[in-house]
């Protein structure tokens, strides 16, 4: 479960394991051997300065590299922002092609998050080049001092370099996994926006179909209309008959239909691009 918790939230994570090493920089004045590196290994006076010297340029080095990434994260985090700024397109086709509530406000909410993970990873990343921006040197009087003091102050400048590289490392790993989690969203959005479903292509040809011919209703008609709310299905029954029959509006001749849904006759005359309604009477089913 504390696995998930990370993945989902790393910012969390990275706050927590970051936590448990600053305690460690807190308490190293209370126990010399947590600062030192030497105290743990056998025959440590047999490890020359010079390479002594050399690890802690390593954790220069180190830090270099991590720091580059951040800066890496933080460019490629402004272009995705900026882009997903103009994702407005495809928002637009989403609601288009699942006109659902729900559906929406997922879309919605996955793009929102989406931009908040990347705001996170930014500022994640930003924090690395300036508030984490520690480095421990060597003193300068350690040189003209012995070479034991000498050693002992690069001993503990090591371990104190490793430890904020550690710091920096989490830090990167969870803007990276910030990242990750935005990407895993906008996928998601893009995945709605390019599945290739009609859920809409029926009420668009409806549509079409009202916009293409106009309804006229005899008086007749009207008094049963206004006592009985079936207009739509009158006209959706009479569309359909016209598209599914190939109906000519050439012929002045009068065509009934019959609406078993409802049971309703239904009358009607097609001219040209008029539909005038003549007739609706209800009938029973014994």
């Amino acid at each position: 479960m504390r696995k998930i918790i990370d993945a989902v939230f790393p910012m969390y994570a990275n706050h927590r394991d970051n936590k448990v090493l600053r305690n460690k920089y807190s308490n190293a004045g209370e126990d010399d051997e947590s600062e030192s590196l030497l105290c743990h290994i056998e025959n440590a006076d047999a490890i020359n300065t010079d390479v002594l010297k050399q690890q802690y340029d390593d954790t220069f080095d180190i830090k270099d590299k991590l720091e580059d990434k951040a800066k890496t994260n933080v460019i490629s985090i402004t272009i995705a922002i900026t882009l997903i700024m103009g994702a407005s397109g495809v928002l637009n086709t989403i609601s288009e092609k699942f006109p659902t509530f729900f559906l929406q406000w997922l879309t919605f909410v996955l793009l929102a998050v989406a931009v908040i993970f990347l705001l996170i990873a930014g500022i994640i990343a930003v924090k690395v080049l300036i508030d984490e921006n520690i480095v421990y040197t060597v003193a300068l009087n350690s040189f003209a001092s012995n070479e034991a003091t000498l050693r002992s102050d690069y001993d503990k400048c090591i371990v104190l370099n490793r430890k904020q590289n550690l710091i920096r490392n989490n830090s990167v790993y969870s803007s990276y996994e910030c990242i990750r989690n935005a990407f895993v969203c906008l996928f998601v959005i893009l995945l709605l926006a390019t599945i290739p479903i009609g859920f809409q292509q029926t009420s668009i040809d409806k549509s079409s179909m009202h916009e293409q011919y106009s309804f006229t209703f005899s008086s007749e008609t009207v008094s049963y209309l206004r006592s009985h709310d079936v207009q739509s299905v009158v006209e959706d029954a009479i569309l359909n008959t016209v598209e599914n029959e190939s109906i000519s509006g050439k012929s002045d001749d009068a065509i009934g239909i019959i609406n078993s849904a409802n049971n309703l006759f239904i009358k009607f005359k097609l001219s040209k691009e008029t539909i005038t309604v003549m007739m609706i009477e209800p009938y029973s089913v014994p």
